[in-house]
């Protein structure tokens, strides 16, 4: 009996004494969900940090019990290190605020373009934040600015830019998103240099960061813009467009996008790619790196103006070589604008490590000049595996 009862009390013990000793109500915490870093014009505090953090009874409007003000507050701070903001943020935050839920970082383009190096030690030195963040620039703008843009299809900036970003990537390939721990990687890297997702605000204006944009058929809003090239930690050029694309499809980062070519005068084909695959072969011949790159790409045809029979697998074959060729075309001007600018976005110098690797150790210190002036080729091959609903467009008198 004694023993039954002595079992009891533990167990009693036990339960008063389990659970989450660090247990805290939402209202008693700032939960920051996304980070803006922008240079400061003082060279004394060089950082200006943005922190986006949740508001609860923002959150809470779409409620019964309703709320009050916007889903998210931001609060800017400056100072001459990044650890230094998060702590001196307590100045002007009321809640003891943490970072564990971090889901954006978002860096201006003036800082960018001075070096991200050493920007990054924080967040992988630190016991709290994850380095599985996506990282973005703030192309021709700040991160502060970006931050405070209120849409109206998402709850908060940080998911609107989240949302954008990877619904670009699933359908157009212009941009994928690169996470905190790859930006490190690539930062600390001989064979790869970075490259990273730009965002701007497409049509700004005054009412973009209050409550009257969700008010506006046509509102301010995020756009993916671009792709930035990075050389040494420092943004040197933007790629745009097809250029942006091409790299997505060399590192086979696109999952689908709309091929559109012309056929002749005035007319235009659309293939749209589902089946995006590449592989890149690296050697050495005549002691000199050679770059070859296979791109395979599966699509149907969407959309045409062309006045040709696609019933005919002759006609087919002709356009997927028209295809294939203008593919080739973009691709090769990409990498001649990476070799121009001596930044290997592509990671052809990792290829180069794992196929030669004496060659490597001997040279990749001077990698960036031999990339510059390695020999490229590329094959390209595209199937058109479905004509759509029809086999020839309408026929207009």
């Amino acid at each position: 009996m004694k023993t039954y009862l002595s079992l009891l009390w533990i167990a009693a013990i036990c339960l008063c004494v389990s659970g989450c000793s660090n247990y805290r109500e939402l209202n008693q915490i700032g939960v920051i969900i996304g980070l803006g870093i922008d240079e400061n014009k003082n060279s004394e505090e060089p950082y200006k940090v943005t922190y986006q953090i949740i508001n609860p009874s923002g959150l809470s409007q779409g409620s019964s019990s309703g709320g009050q003000g916007l889903p998210v507050i931001n609060y800017t701070v400056t100072a001459k290190t990044l650890v230094e903001a998060l702590k001196k943020a307590s100045i002007v935050i009321p809640r003891e605020h943490i970072t564990s839920h971090l889901s954006l970082i978002i860096i201006g383009e003036k800082l960018a373009r001075n070096d991200l190096s050493l920007l990054f030690d924080a967040l992988d030195r630190g016991k709290q934040a994850r380095t599985s963040i996506p990282v973005f620039i703030a192309r021709d703008g700040t991160a502060e600015k970006l931050l405070g843009v209120i849409e109206p299809f998402e709850v908060t900036p940080v998911k609107s830019i989240l949302s954008t970003s990877q619904n670009n990537q699933k359908m157009y390939g212009i941009v994928s998103n690169v996470q905190a721990y790859e930006v490190i990687s690539m930062l600390l890297s001989e064979g790869k240099d970075l490259s990273l997702p730009g965002i701007s605000i497409n049509k700004p204006s005054q009412k973009a960061e209050e409550a009257g944009n969700l008010e506006n058929t046509s509102p301010s809003a995020m756009q993916v813009k671009g792709l930035a090239m990075f050389r040494k930690g420092k943004l040197v050029r933007w790629l745009d467009g097809d250029e942006a694309r091409s790299v997505q499809l060399v590192t086979s980062e696109a999952k689908s996008t709309a091929l559109v070519f012309p056929c002749s005068i005035n007319e235009n084909i659309t293939v749209t790619a589902t089946g995006i695959k590449s592989q890149m072969k690296t050697a050495i011949r005549h002691r000199q790196p050679f770059i070859h790159t296979d791109l395979n790409v599966m699509g149907e045809i969407t959309e045409t103006t062309c006045q040709k029979d696609l019933s005919n697998p002759k006609v087919l074959k002709e356009l997927e070589k028209e295809v294939q060729k203008e593919l080739q075309k973009e691709i090769t001007k990409t990498i001649r604008i990476s070799q121009k600018e001596k930044v290997d976005i592509f990671g052809f110098g990792d290829s180069l490590s794992r196929t030669n690797p004496s060659y490597w150790r001997q040279h990749k210190q001077n990698w960036e000049n031999l990339f510059s002036s390695a020999k490229i080729s590329m094959n390209v091959n595209v199937s058109i595996v479905n004509t759509g609903m029809r086999t020839n467009p309408y026929e207009v008198n």
